[in-house]
């Protein structure tokens, strides 16, 4: 065994010099291309600027360590990057259609307390992630929920209900949602545990949801709200 080679391969010691200012000169490069780009472009990631994003340091990471790749390539490629980028940024400006094509557009997650159609339609949503997004906005049922939308950035906005107008709904922490039944022991509101459905049930009942058409699981809906 050759820790030699191990370590620094076919090169030698002074290739790390070498391998440090490649990388400092592409941090440079990088930092300043994303300086232009916006802090958007960092902080709220369409699936557009996340393709630029990769491409960016796909191309950066290669002139890092490799000694046959020279910095002029990479910056052929930051260059027509950041140029593409410029063009279609224009083009988002200047046409609603093509903004909706690049960046997304927001998607209802829950309406008037409950999962709304669109989502449904969407199994591949987990609803479990976005329970955990409304109990950090110390949200207690969703009853308290007018709208919620996903939008393009990845992030949960919420319209709360007034207090007045707030609802019966489905609870989204854990400790309520483990008393789920499928028949009801006492008479009372219930919410359907997969979509947020609330429906007054009698004893011993047992159902379907009619909203969901799916799930015969269901708990105790709670009311009122929580905040101090």
């Amino acid at each position: 065994m050759n820790w030699t080679d191990i370590l620094f391969g076919k090169e030698n010691f002074l290739f790390l010099i070498e391998i440090a200012i490649r990388s400092l000169i592409m941090f440079i490069l990088l930092f300043s291309g994303l300086r232009i780009m916006g802090r958007r472009a960092v902080k709220q990631l369409s699936i557009f600027e996340l393709l630029i994003i990769i491409a960016l340091g796909s191309a950066a990471g290669d002139p890092m360590i490799y000694k046959e790749i020279g910095i002029v390539y990479a910056l052929v490629v930051f260059i027509i990057v950041f140029l593409s980028y410029w063009l279609i940024t224009k083009l988002i400006e200047h046409s609603e259609k093509v903004e909706k094509i690049l960046e997304g557009r927001p998607f209802p997650i829950i309406h008037e307390g409950k999962a709304s159609k669109e989502s449904l339609r969407h199994k591949e949503l987990a609803m479990d992630e976005f329970f955990a997004v409304l109990r950090n906005q110390h949200i207690f049922h969703l009853g308290e929920i007018e709208n919620a939308l996903l939008e393009p950035s990845g992030e949960l906005s919420i319209l709360r209900y007034k207090s007045a107008d707030i609802k019966p709904g489905l609870p989204v922490w854990p400790d309520y949602l483990e008393k789920k039944t499928q028949q009801v022991k006492r008479p009372g509101t219930y919410a359907c545990t997969y979509c947020g459905n609330t429906q007054i049930m009698n004893e011993g009942e047992r159902k379907v949801c009619g909203y969901c058409n799916e799930n015969d699981e269901w708990v105790e809906a709670e009311t009122g709200n929580r905040e101090k």
